[in-house]
């Protein structure tokens, strides 16, 4: 999916970068969920607009954080994102593994059917990102 011209001829893989994307994954998500938050707030909504509402956040914040990455990183920095966003989602898993609630529970085919999304939304993301900065030309 991404070729060599989009690593940047060859730039290293950054660990700090993809550490700093799960960070922004989770502080876009805060953020939305304040302000939308602020919204539904002592109102009456149902469960289910509730867990619709939380799905959209979180997906907004993967290809959103994506989004931030590209435009703020140095060189072009597009997987380092994506496998944040695969991590993001791996650490929900690990949750699962150590909390008793059975209505978290998450097995591998969650996790590569959710980690596949978030990898997918928080690369087009960097890519819309880098091609917003200049630093990819297709």
């Amino acid at each position: 999916m991404v070729d060599q011209a989009e690593r940047g001829s060859g730039r290293p893989f950054s660990t700090a970068w993809l550490a700093i994307s799960v960070l922004v994954f989770c502080g876009i998500e805060l953020i939305l969920g304040g302000v939308i938050g602020k919204v539904i707030v002592g109102r009456y909504v149902s469960q289910m607009l509730h867990l619709k509402l939380q799905l959209a956040l979180n997906l907004s914040s993967y290809f959103l954080g994506g989004l931030l990455i590209g435009l703020v990183s140095p060189g072009i920095r597009i997987l380092e994102p994506a496998i944040g966003a695969l991590v993001s989602v791996a650490m929900v898993l690990a949750i699962s593994f150590f909390l008793p609630y059975t209505f978290m529970h998450m097995g591998m085919g969650n996790l590569l059917i959710g980690g596949g999304i978030a990898f997918v939304l928080a690369l087009l993301g960097a890519r819309l990102g880098e091609k917003l900065v200049g630093n990819l030309r297709r």
